[in-house]
Order: structure tokens, then C-alpha cells, then sequence
């Protein structure tokens, strides 16, 4: 795995985190309209079919389980490519890494906070990928 693409996989994870929280708001959202069907006629439990509501309640707690180990597994990630960060060497280079890999800024705005042009940045980044060394697994 090159550089890149090895400090690319928070990014790309936090972006699968924040779509299942969208989806998992819009699953609230809409779980309230979910009614249970009510009949005069007895009804025998069927260990094989859930009730509309159940189902919302079910998809619901798997969403937030997923939601909870992607954030867990982010975590540690960050905390992996923190390390491999560090190991740059040159401040100038940790930082511009630092803020584009783990914080996650765009590059104007790593521009405008380390006062460089978007030109010099992207030399940089260049320069700071070449430093980087991706643990082999």
C-alpha cells in the first residue's frame, strides 16, 4: 500500500461513519410513522416474522452497533497513522500531514493555516509523502 492511500483509510472511514449516521437519523426519523397493526383477531406469535416496529427497533440497534465499532475502529486507525506520522521527522512535514490525514482539512485551508501557497503545499506534500514509511502488515 503506498503512502497516500495508507493515510487516506481514516478519511475514508470517518466518510462511511457520517453516512450511516445520516442513515440512521433518517431511520428515526421515519421509525415514529411505523405503527403496529391492530386486529380484532387473535394473533399467534411467529418466532419468524417481526412486527413493522420491531423491525425499525432492530435495524435501529444494528445501525448503532456499526455506527459504535466503526468509531472504535477509526480511533485506533488514527492513532496507528499518528504514529506513522511522527515518525516523518520534519515538523513542517508532520503538520501538514497531520492536519490533512487527521484532521481532515482541505488543502486551502491547510494553505491559509500554515500561511503557504497551495502551490508550496502540494511540493510539500509531495516531499512528506516520500518521508512517510507504511507498516508492512
Amino acid at each position: 500500500m503506498k503512502a497516500k492511500e495508507y493515510l487516506s483509510q481514516a478519511w475514508y472511514l470517518d466518510k462511511r461513519i457520517k453516512t450511516k449516521e445520516r442513515q440512521l437519523d433518517w431511520l428515526r426519523s421515519h421509525a415514529v410513522y411505523v405503527s403496529p397493526k391492530i386486529s380484532n383477531e387473535p394473533k399467534v406469535p411467529s418466532a419468524e416474522k417481526r412486527s413493522p416496529v420491531e423491525e425499525a427497533v432492530v435495524r435501529i440497534t444494528e445501525l448503532e452497533r456499526e455506527i459504535n465499532d466503526s468509531i472504535a475502529k477509526l480511533m485506533r486507525l488514527k492513532t496507528e497513522i499518528a504514529d506513522v506520522i511522527r515518525s516523518v521527522n520534519s515538523m513542517e512535514c508532520e503538520t501538514l500531514l497531520e492536519m490533512r490525514y487527521l484532521t481532515f482539512l482541505g488543502w486551502d485551508q491547510v494553505a491559509a493555516q500554515l500561511n503557504y501557497s497551495q502551490d508550496y503545499i502540494y511540493h510539500l506534500h509531495r516531499k512528506a509523502l516520500g518521508l512517510v514509511r507504511v507498516p508492512i502488515d
